[in-house]
This record gives C-alpha cells, sequence and structure tokens, in this order.
C-alpha cells in the first residue's frame, strides 16, 4: 500500500531555554503542505527500507530505528518492505526524516494490528525525532517543549512557493551553534525564526536565494532551513518569479493544509 509522508514548514520558530538534558524548549507553529514524499509498504520475508531519488541507507534512515524501535516494544518481528520516494530534500527543515518515520508507524501499527495507542506511538517517536510526535498527530498548531507539546491551531491554507537553495543544514548543528546568551537577546526580537540571521551568514547559497526571492515577497526560513517559503496569488506569479532567478533553483508550488492526508488514507485503506 501506498501513503502519504508530507513535508511541514515553521511559520516561526522561537527558542525559549536550553534544558539541562541539552535540548531546546521551543515555541513554533507548525502547518502541512499537501506535498512530500510517498511510501510504499508491504509485507516481505524480512524488514527492509530503501529510497528513491535520494540515496539514504537503511542504517541511517530514521524510519529503520522507528521500526526496530517497535519490534523491541513489542517484542515482535515486522517483515516488511519499506519503498520511499524522497522528493523531500535532506536537511531543508522541512521534516522529511520525521515525516517518513511517522507514516511508517501509523501504518506498520495497523497493517500488524498491533494496537499500539496513539499516546504509545508518540512516546516512542519523540526519543528518535523532535518533529515526529507533529507527524503522528497529523494536525498543524503550536509545537512546544522539545516538540511533544502539541495544541491543535488552524491556519490560513494558503498557496505557497517552497524554494530550495541546493545545500542541506543539520538541524543537531544548528541547535549546537545556538548559545543561552543568544536566546536570551533574541527573546524580545521580532524575528518569527530565532534560526534565519545563523542560516544566512553561515549559508551564502540559502542568502542568495533569500535575498533574491525577497526582491519580489517576504521570505520566511522553514525551521533550521535551508529552503524557504513565501505566500503567492498563483501558479503563474511563482514561475514568472523564478524564471528571473539568477541561477537554476529547484522549487515546489503547492498549499498549506491543518491535516495530513495520511489520517484519511489510513481511514479509508481499511487496514
Amino acid at each position: 500500500m501506498i501513503f502519504s509522508s508530507p513535508a511541514k514548514i515553521n511559520l516561526s520558530l522561537k527558542l525559549i531555554r536550553k534544558r539541562l538534558d541539552g535540548y531546546h524548549d521551543i515555541d513554533s507553529d507548525f502547518q502541512f503542505l499537501n506535498w512530500g514524499d510517498k511510501v510504499e509498504i508491504f509485507s516481505s520475508n524480512k524488514l527492509s527500507v530503501s529510497t528513491t531519488k535520494i540515496q539514504l541507507s537503511q542504517q541511517e534512515n530514521l524510519v529503520t530505528e522507528a521500526l526496530k524501535t517497535i519490534e523491541s516494544f513489542c517484542d515482535t518481528q515486522l517483515n516488511y518492505s519499506v519503498k520511499i520516494e524522497k522528493n523531500i530534500p535532506l536537511g531543508s527543515g522541512l521534516g522529511g526524516g520525521s515525516s517518513n518515520a511517522a507514516t511508517v508507524m501509523l501504518a506498520v501499527n495497523s497493517l500488524a494490528n498491533l494496537n499500539l495507542s496513539l499516546d504509545v506511538l508518540v512516546d516512542l517517536g519523540k526519543s528518535l525525532g523532535s518533529d515526529i510526535p507533529f507527524f503522528l498527530k497529523g494536525l498543524s498548531g503550536r509545537v512546544s517543549g522539545i516538540g511533544e507539546i502539541i495544541e491543535p491551531k488552524e491556519f490560513p491554507e494558503d498557496l505557497v512557493m517552497i524554494l530550495f537553495p541546493g545545500c542541506s543544514i543539520s538541524t543537531k548543528d544548528a541547535f549546537k551553534a545556538v548559545t543561552f546568551e543568544e536566546i536570551s537577546n533574541k527573546r524580545d526580537s521580532t524575528k518569527v525564526n530565532y534560526f534565519e540571521e545563523w542560516v544566512l551568514f553561515n549559508y551564502p547559497l540559502v542568502k542568495e536565494a533569500y535575498d533574491f526571492l525577497s526582491k519580489y515577497k517576504e521570505v520566511s526560513i522553514s525551521g533550521t532551513g535551508s529552503s524557504m517559503f513565501t505566500k503567492i496569488n498563483s501558479f503563474e506569479e511563482g514561475k514568472e518569479i523564478m524564471d528571473n532567478a539568477p541561477r537554476k533553483l529547484a522549487y515546489v508550488i503547492t498549499n498549506t493544509i491543518n491535516k495530513s492526508p495520511l489520517l484519511n488514507e489510513l481511514l479509508n485503506s481499511g487496514v
């Protein structure tokens, strides 16, 4: 069966504090995109995970870790083959890896009749990635704590253009680079994304694309980057802007949505 694994954008991202455990408490608005990866899952004689378009080894794929975690928790073997069509670039700030893991956790929970509650899946998922609880719950909203506290919230569903500068940014590296002093200094900042200045200063390709797009529209960095997004009025407007780009830049035009398409797919699939 084939399931959606949607991307997300951060409409805002503020850091509250660095915790004693090394993680950061955040305050962020997350919204889904009606675009992302596709995940095919079918029964097999062993567990295997593979990707197309973007190569990622089974060992470094978060999906493998998620399934191994469920196997250990349930003391069972999950003999499924998972094939992921990777459209979401790595290190783009769109939550691709976490989305893949959440999609597979929800789908396999149903396919294998594990009957794990959503709360249990969230507990398992948050130990693997801070964005996984959001993708498991499937509703846009305000995200706080280290990502495990989600308050569902409706946002305008807009036509947006997502721009990819052609580089990857490690979320771990971004959070490591932020000091407590920087968090304190930005508490009264009007910036909706605390990482924006850091990203633009450290990644020339991102700054080049950001400066170009800013000539036409208000631009926001998603998460810790490297992708950025802007609201547009039509596909034609987006294409016209990109025709003037200083170099060939990958982009996607899609809609923001408040509910993950995966929820209806699971409901209607009969699994």
